[in-house]
């Protein structure tokens, strides 16, 4: 499956490589390659390919304005480990996992990490980790305790890669080597700069090593002993996918063609290859004095130990591909017998190294991969998460969202689409040639098991569920299933013509619309289950579609959000469209009363309240492209492909609904309206005597908040320390002069 992915971005690359617009199916094409692409060299893959991205190429601050994020499910493939003492850092997704390896087969979490974007490298030193989000810059977080780390400061630039040493952060991005001194980690400063286009880097006894993962510069030395001023001194030509320093060895690899090569750099000035070995190389490695572990390379997958005791001789002792998964990074703590894996949608997987002419693998977990689709049921998030099956997540508190369990789909089988209704789960996957419908029994959240499947013409995209009947967006097909016995599903009816790039479906009354991608939007008559037709459509891209009435909403690349009049499906009738330039792509729309929600790049809440004065009232910046979106009053969920899942609180998080008069009337405002402690509020009345309550969203009181009032000038003002309180949605209500005000608050847990 990997092979097919690659060779059609091939075809489109080359379609595209002189600039213009990717089409639909291009930039699908696009995007599913480069799941399959560390995050660290996702922008020199993307020139490689002709292309360019500038959300890969260009800073970006965390931006929200109206739209508050109070909770992450922050997991995806596993690309990055780190270690230090009996502790494991592994970075997934858009998050990292603080795992203690006390019990050296299968180790514990103990805290999490939300980073700002994709993680794409993770380093610690002493009790502080840093971590690298590519165009979100890289932060620094406390860890010396593990269940609560804290972030201290950050470096605001583009950083794939970076790498520490006593006082100085090397980091690599953009079109720049940055040099930054980290001295005090709350506020690092840029101590100096050149350019440079590398990918990744190490530093060795004050030279900084620099290598191209793509094309362009290859290796290049730079003389660092003045961090200030930074001096290029060597340069080397290859590719380097990754770097590992160890003494005065550098050891080097890369893929097509695959090589391991060490390198003698006792002399920067003069640096010489002493051992290498073709046919293997890697994305990763790691060394210690005697062995190499490097892992996945273009003609083998799987991790591989190299026996370096003689430098100028390297030898091959063993190879372990666990599960098929593309294996990123390697890490053996010193002293044990036992090495770990940041295993891509295998998460992490402890490998018996007793015996390195004979490795094996002792155990696997923190499986998770791309969040492709979302479902709400009874308090539960469930979320179709490709090549990890299904993941069950328990959002009851949604500030602290946890995993339940998870379907496996052992093999490289694709998880597209869920439904689910009661205690069964309805899920679309392909693989090995194979499409079919499953049906789970989710009864048990933490064991879901196998109840049932139907085989299907082509993958399915999305899904909708109503009644007993189920309804199927696939490629080229749109089809119909009676689920009544969801263990004994019937296919009733089906119909083509809904294109190659169907991908989302909505249903009102009798109608289906299926958004086709390029190939515009598909209005189908369901009033026969058995025989659905195609009875209208538009020709606007599409790629997701909600309804308020008689009033579709679409969303698409380059077309924005646009207001359709369905009162008439056969003959659909655009009312307004809101054109959002600043991001082309956008992937989904959730309608909620007078709020649309769209899901791209950044997620936006738009007024519809006149679908022909389409208005942007709020937006946020998810940390990846948001590509599903579900509502359950008062939460948006966004499946964020590898990025795992964000929550957004929707309400107005500290304003006060004003009601209409001709006086402006008193209100409560709390600050901030996302604390981890203290909240402070302002009542604009003189209030003689005040009753300061706060409540959950059950309604019942809470005891023991401390407070605080003072009375200025025309305003009651005070303080209300929430410290004590678990995260979560709280309401604030200020009875005073004979009237009660409230204002919510979202509380959460202290980083």
């Amino acid at each position: 499956m990997r092979t097919w992915r690659w060779s059609i971005l091939l075809l489109f690359a080359a379609a595209v490589a002189f600039g213009g617009r990717l089409s639909f199916q291009e930039h699908a094409a696009v995007q599913e390659s480069l799941s399959r692409v560390h995050p660290r060299m996702r922008a020199s893959w993307l020139r490689a390919h002709g292309l360019d991205d500038s959300y890969y190429t260009t800073f970006r601050r965390p931006e929200s304005t109206g739209l508050a994020c109070i909770g992450r499910w922050p997991w995806g493939p596993s690309w990055e480990l780190a270690g230090r003492d009996t502790f494991v850092y592994l970075g997934s997704g858009s998050g990292v996992r603080i795992l203690s390896i006390a019990d050296s087969v299968q180790p514990r979490m103990l805290g999490q990490v939300n980073a700002r974007g994709l993680v794409s490298q993770v380093v610690v030193q002493d009790s502080l980790l840093f971590v690298a989000c590519g165009s979100w810059g890289a932060q620094v977080y406390s860890v010396a305790d593990p269940a609560n780390p804290r972030e201290l400061g950050s470096m605001d630039a583009v950083i794939s890669d970076l790498c520490v040493k006593d006082t100085f952060c090397y980091a690599v991005g953009g079109d720049s080597l940055r040099i930054y001194d980290v001295s005090n980690p709350a506020l690092p400063r840029l101590a100096g700069a050149i350019r440079d286009s590398g990918d990744v880097i190490v530093q060795a006894n004050g030279y900084a090593y620099v290598g191209c993962g793509s094309f362009g510069t290859g290796l290049n030395v730079y003389d660092v002993r003045s961090p200030h001023s930074p001096t290029l001194v060597n340069t080397l030509g290859g590719v380097q996918l990754a770097l590992f320093v160890r003494g005065q060895l550098l050891f080097r690899t890369s893929v097509q063609p695959s090589y391991f090569s060490i390198l003698d750099i006792s002399v920067p000035t003069s640096i010489h290859e002493v051992g290498r070995i073709d046919g293997y190389g890697g994305h990763a490695l790691y060394a210690d004095d005697y062995f190499a572990y490097l892992s996945c390379s273009y003609d083998h997958d799987g991790i591989f130990v190299v026996d370096i005791t003689n430098p100028a001789d390297p030898q091959l002792r063993d190879s372990l591909n666990p599960d098929g998964t593309t294996n990123w990074d390697p890490y053996v703590p010193v002293a044990l017998s036992y090495g770990y894996l940041a295993s891509d949608y295998g998460g992490l997987v402890t490998v018996d190294i007793h015996n390195v002419n004979s490795i094996s693998e002792a155990w696997s977990g923190y499986e998770a991969c791309r969040s492709l689709d979302i479902d709400i049921d009874d308090g539960r998030a469930n979320v179709a998460n490709d090549e990890s099956g299904l993941q069950i997540i328990d959002v009851t508190n949604p500030s602290n969202p946890n995993s339940l369990g998870i379907y496996d789909l052992v093999g490289a089988k694709t998880t597209t689409t869920v439904q689910v209704r009661d205690s069964f789960a309805f899920i679309g996957f392909w693989g090995s040639n194979r499409r079919f419908l499953r049906v789970l029994d989710v009864t048990d959240p933490a064991s879901p098991t196998f109840a049932a499947e139907e085989s299907c013409r082509n993958p399915l995209q999305d899904m909708v569920l109503r009644d007993s009947l189920l309804y199927c967006a696939e490629m080229n097909e749109f089809q119909v299933f009676n689920v009544a016995r969801p263990r004994e599903p019937v296919r009733v009816g089906s119909c083509g013509g809904v294109g190659i790039n169907a991908r989302n479906i909505a249903l009102r009354d009798s109608v289906a619309y299926v958004a086709m991608g390029s190939g515009g939007l598909a209005c189908i008559s369901v009033s026969d289950p058995a025989a659905p037709s195609i009875v209208g459509s538009w020709g606007g891209r599409s790629s997701g579609v909600s309804l308020s009435d008689t009033i579709a909403y679409v969303a698409g690349p380059y077309t924005g959000l646009v207001s359709l009049s369905m009162a008439d499906p056969s003959s659909p009738r655009m009312i307004d469209s809101l054109s959002l330039t600043d991001t082309l792509w956008w992937n989904d729309v959730a309608v909620s009363g007078s709020r649309a929600y769209v899901g791209g790049e950044r997620v936006l809440t738009v007024d519809i309240t006149n679908p022909a004065n389409l208005t942007v009232r709020a937006s946020v910046s998810p940390p990846y492209l948001a590509q599903r979106l579900a509502y359950s009053s008062p939460y948006l969920y966004a499946a964020c492909l590898e990025a795992g899942v964000a929550i957004y609180e929707t309400t107005a998080v500290g304003v006060a609904e004003q009601a209409p008069t001709r006086h402006r009337p008193a209100t409560l405002h709390l600050r901030p309206g996302l604390t981890d402690g203290e909240v402070h509020f302002t009542l604009d009345v003189t209030a003689r005597s005040t009753d300061i309550a706060v409540y959950d969203v059950s309604g019942k009181r809470l005891g023991n908040v401390r407070q605080q009032v003072t009375v200025k000038g025309g305003a009651t003002e005070g303080v209300i320390d929430l410290s004590g309180l678990a995260a979560g949605v709280y309401v604030v209500k200020v009875e005073a002069e004979r009237k009660s005000f409230t204002a919510k608050v979202v509380k959460t847990n202290r980083r």
